[in-house]
């Protein structure tokens, strides 16, 4: 298996337009309301690329009249629902699929990886979320450039981890898990939303 990020073709098809409408602003998903975990992964999936799109949007007019109720949408979602689907990950799905790909798949060395990539995003996702706080109340930024350079940075390595996930691990999660699996993980990722209510 490639340890090369995706790109070209696959990564284009991973990047097509989102209806950032309905999807951003949804409220928190329910993995009981999806067939499996693998299906509810996918949805966040796509709600984080348009995220994404709301901070590539956002960076170019932060101060906008009409940007105030998609700062709070993604300030909420950096905040309450990426933190969950972290966890989703790194404590259920990655050792999940540890225990059944077979070792020729080499997917701890993708686990390490996003590991490592979620670590620094935390660092990123604390200092954009506090610049958009200020924005929020209506404070002037102190570090104008240092914001287009975060949000740029949360949305450049989310792409990459989305990339990543929907190209190597969701398509290895559909293969390998069986359905005690998918059970159980659905019941984890239920239940972390039930101790950590987003709504």
């Amino acid at each position: 298996m490639t340890t090369r990020p995706p790109h070209g073709k696959a990564m284009k098809a991973i990047e097509r337009s989102i209806d950032i409408k309905d999807l951003a602003t949804e409220d928190a998903l329910d993995p009981h309301s999806f067939r499996s975990p693998i299906d509810f992964l996918a949805a966040e999936h796509k709600r984080q690329l348009a995220i994404c799109d709301l901070l590539d949007h956002l960076k170019r007019n932060p101060r906008h009249a009409a940007a105030c109720d998609e700062l709070t949408r993604v300030r909420d979602y950096l905040v309450r629902e990426l933190p969950l689907h972290t966890e989703d990950e790194e404590q259920d799905l990655f050792p999940a699929l540890a225990r059944r790909c077979p070792s020729s798949d080499e997917i701890e060395t993708v686990f390490s990886l996003l590991r490592l990539e979620h670590d620094c995003d935390r660092t990123l996702v604390a200092d954009l979320v506090a610049a958009l706080d200020a924005l929020i109340d209506g404070h002037a930024l102190p570090d104008p450039a240092a914001f287009l350079a975060n949000a740029r940075a949360v949305s450049e390595t989310q792409r990459r981890h989305l990339a990543w996930e929907n190209t190597v691990i969701l398509p290895r999660a559909r293969r390998h898990l069986n359905s005690e699996d998918l059970t159980a993980r659905t019941e984890a990722m239920a239940a972390r939303r039930a101790a950590k209510p987003v709504g």
